[in-house]
């Protein structure tokens, strides 16, 4: 038991010096992943008296969810940092100017006939308006 507190202990510090949330990540696996310290003492239950598992089984279990709710505290801070600086960098300035409506397009028999015109003026043609003939 004094081997739980130490190693607790040791969790909780390790996850308080934490810098980011990669190290956090790292202290995770250590101490409860598959191969973890808190894992392998789990492990040793098997070892243990059929009287004292169950005792035992709930002290480990207890440090589980110690370690676990300092590692999740932590990592909701960092998130938090996160996005408070992501939000800080990506703050919009009201007194800009806004961007302009882009004007529409000319329809396509227009477009053609504008074509036409350039290309019968170019060749030596001109255009001459008037009024209209029924």
């Amino acid at each position: 038991m004094e081997n739980l507190d130490a190693l607790v202990s040791q969790a909780l510090e390790a996850v308080q010096s934490a810098e980011d949330i990669n190290a956090l990540e790292q202290i995770r696996v250590l101490y409860l992943g598959k191969k973890g310290e808190l894992t392998q003492v789990m492990k040793t239950l098997g070892n243990l008296p059929a009287e004292e598992r169950p005792q035992v089984g709930a002290l480990i279990n207890v440090a589980k969810e110690r370690v676990t709710e300092v590692l999740n505290a932590r990592k909701a801070l960092f998130e938090e940092a996160e996005l408070v600086a992501k939000l800080s960098a990506e703050s919009i300035d009201v007194t800009l100017p806004g961007r302009g409506q882009t004007s529409g397009g000319l329809h396509p028999v227009t477009r053609t006939l504008e074509r036409i015109e350039q290309f019968f003026t170019h060749i030596g043609y001109g255009i001459a308006e008037g009024p209209e003939v029924e």
